[in-house]
């Protein structure tokens, strides 16, 4: 959960720094989220069911994301796996995903499929991606091994290092801002119209 020994006004001005620079809002309008979502949290921790209602109440984002989305940041954040998330980590996430432009959403995207920080998203980490996207499509169970399997062949030979089953951060970044049914399919944060091609 990010730093336990920080004070919440220091992490506040580290996490307004960042979010004024990512997002151009201003110290103020920045200032009056962070006590909207103070307001609701337990002595600056968030629970899954806090963050939740915090997207529907709050963002504009679709409601059928938002528990995926709230899952995503759970997985990245809480990293005690105290079932609380810190407020100011949390506040870099919502802001990020709701308010930061698409940089910003495509890089808390990889941040997901990235489990052990290694700036690349290789093996199950790939398959892992491919499940995720399935379930966002709907498809049958039964269908999932080859179906999945279809997206991972379909998606790495997207990006520049699909050759060797690994997706670098930078060519993620570059290739998913460029692709737009890339975008829809991979990212929970993305507002785009869920019209997809299936692979199988």
């Amino acid at each position: 959960m990010g730093n336990n020994n920080g004070t919440y006004e220091a992490l506040l001005e580290e996490t307004k720094q960042l979010l004024m620079q990512r997002t151009g809002m201003s110290q103020y309008d920045l200032e009056l989220w962070y006590k909207a979502i103070f307001d609701r949290s337990k002595k600056g921790k968030l629970s899954k069911e806090q963050m939740i209602a915090i997207y529907k109440d709050m963002s504009e984002l679709d409601s059928a994301r938002i528990t995926e989305v709230v899952d995503s940041l759970e997985r990245v954040f809480d990293e005690d796996h105290s079932g609380t998330v810190d407020i100011n980590e949390f506040m870099r996430g919502f802001i990020l995903t709701t308010k930061g432009d698409l940089e910003s959403k495509i890089d808390y995207t990889f941040r997901i499929y990235d489990k052990n920080g290694d700036n690349q998203i290789s093996g199950d980490e790939i398959k892992k991606m491919a499940d995720a996207i399935l379930r966002m499509l709907g498809s049958d169970e039964k269908q999932n091994d080859n179906a999945s399997h279809a997206i991972v062949q379909q998606f790495l030979g997207q990006f520049t290092g699909g050759e060797k089953g690994v997706i670098y951060k930078h060519d993620f970044i570059r290739t998913v801002m460029n692709n737009q049914e890339l975008l829809a399919l991979i990212s929970p944060f993305c507002a785009c119209s869920h019209h997809y091609h299936r692979y199988w």
